[in-house]
């Protein structure tokens, strides 16, 4: 459904045409005084309500299609750092696997190696160690 204001404005302009292609025309008359009502008249409010609609649901749409789900998995996400514990095979966002060593506020301690223990931020562990690489192969197969 088109905006009313759109509508006047593309009827004014077809009548327009219609007087200068046949000016003697009895349509070509009617055409012009309705064309000139029709912009002398303007925007309405109910232009603006129409228009402040279509952004609210534009908005809406965004809302529901990006934003919503990415607050859903930040929140699984940070549930999920929270629930770490000492023992287990995580994998970062930048793709180390290592053995969680010790956990701190927000670091965590990863033993890469025998005898190699690297500190990285809480935030950045991406998964479990299985989990995860079957979810980057799952991605790699589409």
């Amino acid at each position: 459904m088109a905006p009313s204001g759109l509508v006047v404005g593309l009827g004014t302009g077809l009548m327009r045409l219609v007087a200068q292609a046949d000016p003697a025309s009895p349509i070509a008359s009617s055409a012009a005084a309705a064309a000139s009502q029709g912009a002398a008249k303007g925007p309405g409010m109910m232009d603006m309500f129409g228009q402040m609609a279509i952004f609210g649901l534009i908005f809406l749409v965004f809302w529901l299609l990006v934003l919503r789900p990415q607050q859903k998995r930040q929140k699984e996400h940070k549930a999920f750092v929270d629930a770490l514990q000492v023992g287990t095979r995580v994998v970062t966002s930048s793709g180390i696997f290592g053995r969680i060593e010790a956990l701190d506020a927000g670091t965590v301690q990863l033993e890469v190696a025998p005898k190699t223990v690297i500190k990285v931020l809480r935030s950045q562990i991406a998964g479990i160690e299985g989990k995860a690489a079957e979810a980057v192969a799952s991605l790699q197969t589409r």
